[in-house]
């Protein structure tokens, strides 16, 4: 340990931060915290880093007036604890600033046995894995409140959990309100409760206009790909990712995981096995997809990875995020999006689905191109068809077209 200024620190731990594999967004929250900090330090003329000015700094966010949340002190201490461990041990480990409490033991039985109820009832993995991490959340808040047994679980400790989620986006609501009724429903199916709690879960409706999913006409996902740069590498990989969305429908993390022997160059298809479902997917290629996945294969840079789309930085590693940049090129297209309408880039997988049920293609035949494990699962696609109707219906006020 030596003497170091605190720019040089934040320019470090930045290196160390993309490197730990964290989010964008998680990345750009903690860079501006410490942009923060670096500002306390030069408006108090503290030059070199040191544990007391760390001191200083939380005494200072902790104390200032307006109060900022508990929740934001907390996240705001956590960078900082970064930049200490930075300074006193040259880096820090994933998870090692704000380590999850240990379930209890009745808690743990109670995820096993849900894992297997769930695989009897014909689950993918990917699907278990999920519901255990939003369920084990829950758990964690019960204990946090003092439960020490399952069967303790009453009224007022589900109004707890409800209340502990003001101030979220109404969508996180939903969805934690909705984890929570199946971990509830759970509870009563495998005999920890003898009581049903569900109907204590109060409902909560999005609304028509924050549900809907932007079903995108062809020319819109045209001004979209004609934003991309295809004289670069990195453009003709993107150009190369969204056109496999739009055309094929395949889930995001499935395009990431296309691997460049997935390609069957002589009957022009392409065949993967699907994260969510795990069962195998065979898909055909255009003359287009194909022909921008060539184009990228000649200029993909050089690694001993075979995943088709890597990363543009050394070691070339598998891609491990498109959502950011494919929000990018929607907004530098000027494509208008409906407000609060959901426009990732599984929205073209509801796209793709749209456009062949408008096309008079079989449910069946839809049902295998997308790679559904049930059929129930094109109601979705079907309500979203219904949606689009519904928003383009024709006004009429005294039998005058409005």
């Amino acid at each position: 340990m030596s003497n170091m200024t605190v720019k040089e620190l934040i320019m470090d731990a930045t290196e160390t931060l993309h490197k730990q594999g964290y989010s964008p967004r998680r990345c750009k929250y903690v860079i501006l915290a410490w942009k923060q900090f670096l500002n306390f330090c030069n408006l108090n003329d503290y030059t070199y880093y040191s544990c007391s000015l760390k001191d200083l700094y939380i005494a200072e966010i902790t104390h200032r007036e307006p109060k900022y949340k508990d929740s934001t002190i907390m996240r705001k201490t956590q960078c900082i604890k970064m930049l200490d461990l930075m300074y006193y041990r040259g880096g820090w480990q994933k998870g090692e600033l704000n380590p999850l409490p240990l379930l209890s033991q009745e808690a743990m039985e109670f995820l096993d046995a849900q894992d297997k109820y769930l695989q009897k009832t014909g689950h993918s993995e990917c699907s278990c894995l999920t519901m255990r991490k939003g369920i084990s959340g829950v758990l964690r808040y019960f204990q946090s409140i003092g439960v020490t047994k399952l069967s303790q679980i009453d009224k007022t400790h589900i109004s707890s959990y409800v209340l502990s989620l003001n101030g979220h986006a109404r969508s996180t609501m939903r969805c934690e309100l909705s984890r929570l009724r199946k971990f509830l429903s759970y509870l009563y199916l495998l005999n920890y409760t003898d009581k049903d709690l569900t109907s204590f879960v109060p409902q909560y409706r999005l609304g028509g206009s924050q549900s809907m999913v932007k079903i995108w006409e062809s020319d819109e996902i045209e001004a979209v790909l004609e934003t991309v740069d295809r004289s670069s590498v990195k453009g003709k990989r993107d150009y190369a990712f969204i056109l496999i969305a739009a055309e094929l429908g395949v889930r995001s993390k499935d395009i990431r995981e296309l691997k460049v022997s997935d390609f069957d160059w002589e009957i022009c298809s392409i065949s993967f096995q699907q994260s969510k479902t795990h069962n195998p997917n065979v898909l055909p290629l255009s003359e287009r997809v194909g022909s921008a996945v060539i184009d990228y294969l000649q200029v993909r840079p050089e690694t001993d990875h075979d995943y088709l789309f890597v990363s543009m930085n050394p070691p070339y590693d598998k891609l491990q995020s498109f959502g950011t940049a494919f929000k990018r090129y929607v907004s530098r297209s000027g494509v208008k999006i409906p407000t609060k309408a959901h426009h990732s880039l599984h929205s073209l997988r509801a796209t793709a689905a749209t456009k062949l049920l408008d096309a008079g293609v079989s449910p069946d035949v839809i049902f295998s191109f997308l790679g559904h494990s049930d059929r129930d699962s094109l109601v979705n696609y079907i309500r979203l068809d219904i949606e689009t109707l519904r928003e383009c219906a024709l006004s009429f006020e005294d039998g005058e077209l409005l």
